[in-house]
């Protein structure tokens, strides 16, 4: 993490797992449009969520898990686990994404070819903890 991403309480600032949490899911945004072309684009975020587990500080390493949870029609939800160095949980996240048409302005349904290629992406660590309950 950088320096600017620190709040004045000297953690690491609750929207910055958001981006890092964005940034993890570029491998997934490349299933559906492999240059991330922006005029290509096809993907929408529906909801994203964050559970803080811990504080983070600056300059600790931390290692972003991402892995496909559910596959539905229109749309698919990215989970995410961020591990400290030391093994220790500092927060859990989850994006749905809905399949768009930007012309349209309209969700379309998943092909099967992007169903099978999530389908591969099933399941994250064990050890990672669970969202918690809404």
């Amino acid at each position: 993490m950088r320096f600017g991403e620190c709040d004045g309480l000297g953690h690491v600032n609750n929207t910055t797992y958001f981006t890092y949490m964005e940034h993890a899911r570029m491998d997934v945004f490349r299933l559906f449009n492999p240059t991330l072309s922006v005029a290509q684009w096809n993907l929408i975020a529906a909801s994203t969520r964050c559970d803080f587990l811990q504080q983070a500080t600056y300059a600790q390493p931390l290692t972003v898990y991402t892995w496909i949870g559910r596959i539905g029609n229109r749309s698919f939800d990215v989970e995410h686990a961020i591990q400290a160095e030391d093994g220790t949980w500092v927060a859990r996240g989850q994006a749905t994404l809905v399949t768009f048409d930007y012309q349209r302005n309209q969700s379309r349904p998943l092909t099967d070819a992007e169903k099978q290629a999530l389908q591969q992406h099933l399941g994250g660590p064990q050890e990672a903890p669970a969202l918690h309950a809404r």
